[in-house]
């Protein structure tokens, strides 16, 4: 058995060290409807999100010419999709006469038009305005503007454009936009670096800072590697002191313990890499989570050992007896903590099945390889010699009640009537907590968001919607401005799609501006002011030259375009709300689901207010079912293990009252609830019943004894095992991850209220079980005496 053991953990290694760490909120929907949309998306257009570099100077046309040159250098990289670094102004400066509407095309006209004929009149010899007394010279001409410049950029390039600098140019942005998924931490390390060797190179006299969801992912793998590693050591550490605590003076089980405590979180580990690949940010606590449950078998499993010894058997039948005698009861409790982690099943959240999936193969791996390795090294290592067992029994031999039957009955009946009706107000009263700055790990660098607000360009990563094709461009801007005018988009601010970067040339704008042309003459354009006069006669110079071959800007065209460089697949929608509110982007959802397209899923669509609306919906409306189904099993469990309701009843008290505390204490310590922390609370259901269970099973087994002397019996087992059960909640304590560590605190609430439950309850209800077997003793005797004397 020891040999089938190390042989399977050395292969386990290959496994382990393949295993994709993949700890971002995204990585937890694959396989998701949404996520499928996602994976479309990335394959196509490359990483949802950008690695966004901030850059200071106070010289402007160096902070401008650092970024074109940064630009250039990652252009034909493979690893880019396309980098942003300024606005194409030159560019619309260049074709603003194709930009310019209709509307404003028939103004400039009227404009030019009148002082056409002013110039006409003014030359007239037979014409004299007799109205006018105060006449210009003709060497003097009036200086109109017609201001066209300013109309069209005002009206039309403001709205499109991105803000890469603040005024002074001091402060510029560039946004680079990788081919890789975000969540390849690797391919996100390998651009980060490239991007700092060219700083390195490049940028003397220049404050470089970093952001942006590549930079975040980055940050938080370097967050969460080493405090999983920390939070693995701190259990391990609690592992061994409570290992220290139970066997200090047998300090040889120390080691026997440990290899049957780690033996079943490899062989999960492995079956991780086997059955999914990764390991993602739920799974990562099932490190914390199963060394915890499997302490508390091995815990069982040596006192039952060590009360055998007592008996003066050999260490071969001391082995058996206690695995015969613990194991029915070990395997209940396991049995439960497994069922309770394949309920989470019912959630369809691919991240968290994966989580119940694991959980449930730990639990039972468990249950199989900590009695059966734990007996294997016993036998192996007392072949010769037996282990000296100083093992001081505490059995009492003598009985004690703790209270009357009435006084327990009353006592009972006034905890349940409190603890029910705290417990209902509590209940209705507990706060969600939607704020995603406080679930989830906010790594973004204060410097870089600070120069970031100063120049205007957005903070929030765009919605970006996959289209069909381009020729649904102009329908989706259509519709969208539509619906933003009846105040269904509330959320929603603008969108931006390649229909909107194209001039709009129709047959009847080519007369106008044909019309546009005529006018146009020295005498006109000498009444205008020179900016006005030169902008015009640039505007047609560039029309003549671009108007037959007119083609979009390279970085326009890339901005919209696929990898396979598919023009105008791409649109983007940037939010108005903050998509740190769980409630914004429920909303951000819903309102999406108002446009043509994305309603009948014709485009595809994705960004982080739909991943976390997604989360939220698939969580908080599927963890009750979770829950239910959870209890249930627990409920065919024990009923199977009892073979009797009220036995069954007796064993669950416990873990009711204490889930009714939990609660309570949750609303008085006004803790919210997240997505994550509301996991905690099916876990702490499973880890409820272990306790109970040892307690009420030793006391139906010695029936001859009385609640007090179980007890006096198992206390020390049962205080150690459920010591073991807070290992998980406090490595989780000090995870620097808000929801990994919200679970923490619910899980440690939860078990301390377990364990109080534990040793309040059961002697109430096992001495008034007592009380009430004495009392029909009693009266059976007197009977019996009666029928006698009669």
């Amino acid at each position: 058995m020891i040999g089938l053991f190390l042989v399977v953990s050395l292969a386990c290694i290959y496994p382990i060290e393949n295993l994709r760490w993949e700890i971002q909120l995204q990585d937890t929907l694959k396989g998701h409807e949404v996520e499928a949309d996602y994976q479309s998306i990335e394959n196509a257009f490359g990483g949802l999100g950008s690695l966004t570099i901030v850059i200071q100077s106070k010289d402007s046309a160096t902070n401008f010419k650092f970024a074109q040159n940064l630009a250039k250098y990652l252009e034909d990289d493979p690893q880019v999709h396309y980098a942003e670094y300024a606005t194409d102004l030159d560019f619309f400066k260049k074709n603003k006469l194709l930009y310019a509407s209709e509307n404003d095309l028939d103004q400039v006209i009227e404009k030019l038009d009148s002082l056409r004929s002013v110039e006409i009149n003014k030359h007239n010899p037979l014409l004299v305005d007799l109205t006018d007394s105060n006449q210009t010279p003709a060497d003097e001409p009036a200086r109109d503007t017609i201001e066209i410049i300013s109309q069209i950029e005002s009206k039309y390039f403001k709205s499109l454009q991105q803000n890469f600098s603040n005024q002074q140019g001091s402060i510029r942005v560039v946004d680079v936009y990788p081919t890789t998924s975000v969540s390849d931490l690797q391919a996100n390390r390998e651009l980060l670096r490239k991007v700092e060797k060219f700083v390195e190179d490049n940028g003397k006299g220049i404050n470089v800072y970093y952001t942006g969801k590549v930079y975040d992912s980055i940050k938080a793998g370097k967050a969460l590697l080493p405090e999983a590693k920390f939070a693995g050591g701190m259990a391990a550490l609690i592992i061994l002191v409570l290992l220290i605590i139970n066997f200090y003076r047998q300090p040889q089980l120390i080691f026997i313990s440990a290899i049957p405590l780690a033996i079943p979180t490899i062989f999960t580990l492995a079956c991780a890499y086997l059955l999914f690949g990764r390991i993602n940010l739920f799974t990562l606590s099932l490190g914390l989570l199963l060394p915890g449950h499997a302490c508390q078998v091995l815990t069982h499993v040596y006192t039952r050992y060590f009360h055998e010894r007592e008996q003066k058997l050999s260490p071969a039948l001391c082995i058996e007896s206690a695995l015969l005698g613990i194991g029915p009861v070990v395997a209940a409790s396991s049995l439960v903590m497994a069922s309770l982690f394949s309920a989470f099943i019912l959630v369809p959240l691919p991240g968290l099945r994966e989580f119940g999936i694991l959980g449930a193969i730990g639990s039972l791996l468990n249950l199989m390889v900590c009695p059966l390795l734990s007996a294997s090294l016993l036998l192996l290592l007392q072949q010769k010699k037996p282990f000296d067992i100083s093992f001081s029994s505490i059995t009492p031999n003598h009985r004690k009640r703790l209270f009357s039957f009435k006084t327990n009955w009353i006592i009972i009946v006034v905890i349940s009537i409190v603890s029910a009706v705290a417990w209902l107000y509590s209940g209705t009263n507990l706060t969600f907590l939607y704020d995603f700055k406080k679930t989830e790990m906010q790594l973004e660098e204060r410097e870089a968001r600070a120069l970031i607000a100063e120049t205007g360009f957005s903070t929030y990563d765009p919605i970006i919607v996959m289209l069909p094709d381009s020729s649904y461009n102009d329908d989706l801007v259509e519709n969208f401005e539509h619906l933003q005018k009846k105040g269904r988009l509330k959320d929603l601010g603008k969108i931006y799609t390649q229909y909107q970067f194209l001039p709009k040339v129709s047959v009847e704008k080519k007369h106008k501006i044909e019309t546009l042309k005529k006018l146009i003459s020295e005498d006109v354009l000498s009444r205008l002011s020179p900016k006005d006069s030169a902008s015009i006669v640039e505007m047609f110079d560039n029309y003549e030259n671009e108007v037959k071959d007119f083609v979009l800007s390279e970085n326009i065209r890339r901005k919209f375009a696929d990898k396979k460089d598919n023009p105008g697949v791409f649109a983007f929608i940037i939010p108005s709300s903050d998509p740190n509110n769980g409630l914004t982007c429920r909303h951000i959802a819903k309102q999406l689901m108002q446009l043509d397209g994305i309603h009948d899923k014709t485009f595809k669509i994705c960004g982080t207010p739909i991943l976390r609306a997604s989360l939220l919906d698939t969580i908080l409306g599927n963890i009750n079912k979770s829950i239910l189904l959870g209890t249930v099993l627990l409920w065919i469990i024990l009923l199977m293990f009892y073979n009797k309701l009220s036995r069954a009843f007796f064993t669950l008290l416990p873990s009711l009252f204490a889930m009714s505390w939990v609660t309570i204490l949750v609303h008085v310590f006004n803790i919210q609830i997240s997505a994550y922390s509301s996991i905690a609370f099916v876990l702490l259901i499973g880890a409820s019943v272990d306790g109970s269970l040892q307690l009420w099973s030793s006391y139906y087994e010695k029936q001859g004894g009385n609640a007090w002397s179980v007890l006096q019996t198992k206390l020390i087992s049962v205080m150690i095992a459920q010591g073991a059960s807070f290992i998980g909640a406090i490595a989780m304590l000090f995870s620097s991850h808000p929801g990994i560590n919200g679970m923490g605190l619910i899980a440690a609430l939860g078990l301390i209220c377990i364990f109080i439950s534990h040793f309040t309850i059961y002697p109430l209800v096992a001495s008034t079980l007592d009380a009430y077997r004495i009392l029909k003793k009693a009266k059976l005797r007197h009977e019996r005496l009666i029928h006698k004397n009669s």
